[in-house]
Parts: C-alpha cells; structure tokens; sequence
C-alpha cells in the first residue's frame, strides 16, 4: 500500500513537471526508491552473506520476509512512471492505478503487464460487464494451465529432484542419469512456467482484462535471439525497453553493443534469485546472444534440425545453473553430464530399464483409470 502511495504521488509530480528537469529528477528519485525497495527485501541477505565470505566476516544477514510479488509490481510500477514522464499526463485514477498494480493474477509469475496493455481496459465503459465469450475461453485457459501444472510439470519434478537432490548430497550419478534429470527439468520449469502464464491470462478473462502472451513454443526456436523473444516475452521486453535501450542499445558501436547486451542478461539473471548460480545463468545467455548477434554477421544459413540443435542444448545446459543451489553443484552436475561417473546407471541397466526402474507417480493412476473406462486407447486389434 505504502509502494502504490508513493509511486502515484510521485506520478502527480513527474506530470506537473515533465516539460522541466524537475520531472526527469522526479522520475529518476522514483525509480531509485523502488530499486532500493526491491534489493532491499529480496537483495540484502545475498549482498551481506557475499561481502562476509569475501573479507572473513561474521556478519549476520537481516531476515526480512520477502513481500509476494515484489519483483512484478516493482518492474510494473517502474514502467508506469516512465510512461507518465513520456506522455507526459496522469494515466490513470487513483483507484485505476491499486487496480493495475495489485491486479492478482498475474503478480506471482507474469506476465509483466505496461500500463497501456491494461489501463485502457480498466477505464474502458465495458470494464465490469459481464461477457460470456471471456468468461468461456478464461476458463478454458485456466484449465489447460492447471492441466500443465499437474499432470505434465508435477510429474516431471520427482525425476529432476531425484537427479540434483543426490548431486547436492555428494552422491555421483551416471551421465544417463544426469542427463535424464536435466531434460526433466528443461520440461519442467517449462511447462511450470507456461500453466502460471495461461492461469493468469484465464483468470484475467473471467474478469474481462487481456493480459499479454507471455510464452510461444520457446523450445522451437531456432537462435537464442529467437528463443528470447519467444521465453517470457514480457520480462524480456521490459528489459529491452527500460535497460538495454537507454544504456544505448545497439547505436553506440561494436563493443558497447555487446557489453549491453551482457549487462542486461547479468541483471536478468539476478531478476530471478539472490544466488550467483542466477547471475552466472544471465551471463551465459548473453555470451550465447552476443555469439547469435555476431553470428549474423556471416550470414551462414543452418539446417533446421542444426540451429534447432544449437540452440536447444545450449539452453537446456544452462538451466543446470538455474537448477542448482551454488555454483558447486553446478560444476559437480557437468561433470557428470560429461560422463565422469561413468555412462550406464550405476547397477549397469539400459536406458529402457533405467526408466521402468523409476518409481511410479500415484497421479497417473486415476489418469490411467479414465482413460482406459472412456475407452480412449487406440483399437490394437480390429
């Protein structure tokens, strides 16, 4: 309440003075106070612990109680002000703007929504009437989410908990059990992801607002350029328009380019946690997006199967640093991608084995049961 206070009063004032310097001063101190807000709360531990392991500190980190969704409404406030400063006028009511930034179904996991995606709908004479159309398909996207959720990314969970569980516990595992593990969780956080999107955009409908695509088929990219623009489109455009833009985007020469682009990956990746395994994860990919930049310029063109391969494994190797707890962990699951601890599982069995000796999930029982009492099987014998 106290963040939604500030940022409108802040708005009022970036209005009154937006033909000035006094309006850029207003939007830059506004920007400040919610960056500080937000590594506050969600920072703060990380930094201390960092600052003790680097000078043999004792220091004892402070325990906050990370406020739900601050990351999402922060970057939505943001985006509200410079839109003000740019437009130079009040967007919106006072209780227009609490709606807009405390809208609840997309403040957990996106998509980060601009102002003009959902202001306009708010202040629109339709707003609150109901239609049978939104509520229809808002239930149907809600249910092919949770359909994801359950069914596809829950299920997938124990085999990618089992594989870096016993990494994170000393154990060597087998490069097919590694390997396993990783793809497990490559369509895991994936299909996690994608049901918190479409959840959102469902209750958004029930409620007659449009949220934005937020996912679109990301694993059928063909360049990380591509994938980028296909994973959490949201969040990759506010950091496109509110960093990667005004630090110069790709206007200023060769070498700043690059040096942008890695920056604005670096502080992606610490978007997502306050652990150097995130940091690290953003500036793999924007080594991976500067070597797809400076690829173009040789103009080669690839198979489909090649550049879906190319991008593909280089994306699914990445996520073992988003999975893993510390930077340690990450460098013990390469290695035994990489074969370290031997290929085969430990009591020697094949790969068709290897999956019939996982346990099996309960959920799929009543799964099973349906689908063989609807008669839903394919006739094997006619």
């Amino acid at each position: 309440i106290g963040s939604i206070l500030f940022n409108f009063l802040c708005s009022i004032a970036i209005q009154r003075h937006a033909r000035s310097s006094t309006g850029k001063r207003f939007l830059i101190g506004g920007i400040i106070v919610n960056l500080l807000l937000l590594g506050g709360f969600k920072y703060s531990g990380f930094a201390t612990e960092s600052f003790s392991m680097a000078f043999g500190l004792s220091l004892q980190p402070p325990s906050f109680i990370l406020p739900l969704a601050i990351s999402f409404f922060t970057f939505q406030q943001i985006s509200y002000l410079v839109t003000t400063y740019r437009e130079q006028r009040l967007i919106a009511r006072p209780h227009e703007y609490a709606l807009y930034v405390s809208f609840f179904p997309q403040l957990i996991a996106g998509p980060i929504v601009q102002p003009g995606e959902m202001i306009p709908q708010l202040q629109s004479k339709n707003f609150g009437k109901t239609n049978r159309n939104d509520i229809v398909l808002g239930l149907c996207l809600f249910t092919i989410g949770l359909g994801k959720k359950i069914l596809l990314a829950d299920n997938l969970a124990p085999i990618a908990d089992a594989a870096f569980g016993q990494v994170a516990h000393g154990t060597g595992i087998s490069a097919l059990a590694a390997w396993m593990g990783l793809f497990a969780f490559t369509l895991q956080i994936y299909f996690d992801f994608s049901a918190y999107s479409e959840m959102a955009l469902g209750l958004g409908r029930l409620f007659g607002i449009r949220l934005p695509e937020n996912f679109a088929s990301p694993y059928r990219a063909l360049s990380i350029i591509e994938f980028w623009r296909r994973w959490h489109i949201t969040l990759s455009n506010f950091f496109k328009n509110y960093l990667y833009i005004p630090l110069g985007g790709s206007q200023l020469g060769f070498f700043k380019k690059y040096s942008n682009l890695l920056l604005t990956m670096t502080i992606a990746g610490m978007w997502h946690g306050a652990n150097w395994t995130f940091l690290i994860w953003g500036l793999a990919h924007g080594l991976l997006l500067s070597i797809n930049h400076f690829w173009r310029f040789a103009r080669i063109r690839l198979p489909i199967e090649v550049s879906w391969l190319l991008t593909f494994v280089p994306v699914t190797l990445c996520w073992t640093l988003f999975r893993t707890e510390n930077f340690t962990d990450a460098l013990h699951y390469f290695s035994a991608l990489a074969g370290t601890n031997g290929w085969a599982s430990a009591e020697g069995l094949s790969f068709i084995e290897y999956l019939r000796s996982l346990d099996q999930m309960e959920i799929w029982n009543p799964v099973h049961y349906v689908i063989h009492f609807l008669g839903w099987y394919p006739s094997l014998i006619h």
